[in-house]
């Protein structure tokens, strides 16, 4: 009898252990959930910031649809000025992100 009621209590244990685990496991996954989430809204912030300062710099562009915007945007950012203005900006934060 002995054996049995320690092996029933060892069996209790391991049910109690897994219990443990899986509730560290939602916790876990409850995080990435909500660090996703949050990377989510600071990118749609950023894009939105992003979106408001073209609209305040270029008042004729908030006329313009969906795919004509797109397509202007392409053409600007194909320009070889353009592309160089870009490759600087993204330079110089890096050289101060890196600091």
């Amino acid at each position: 009898m002995e054996n049995k009621e320690k092996t029933l209590a060892q069996l209790e244990a391991a049910r109690l252990k897994m219990q443990q685990y899986e509730n560290k496991i939602k916790l876990f996954e409850n995080r990435k959930k909500h660090l996703e989430k949050k990377a989510d809204k600071q990118r749609t912030h950023h894009l939105c910031n992003m979106g408001g300062a073209i609209q305040s710099i270029s008042k004729e562009a908030d006329s313009l649809t969906r795919t004509e915007f797109y397509s202007l945007m392409e053409q600007i950012f194909a320009l070889p000025n353009v592309q160089e203005l870009v490759a600087q900006a993204v330079q110089r934060h890096e050289e101060r992100s890196d600091t």
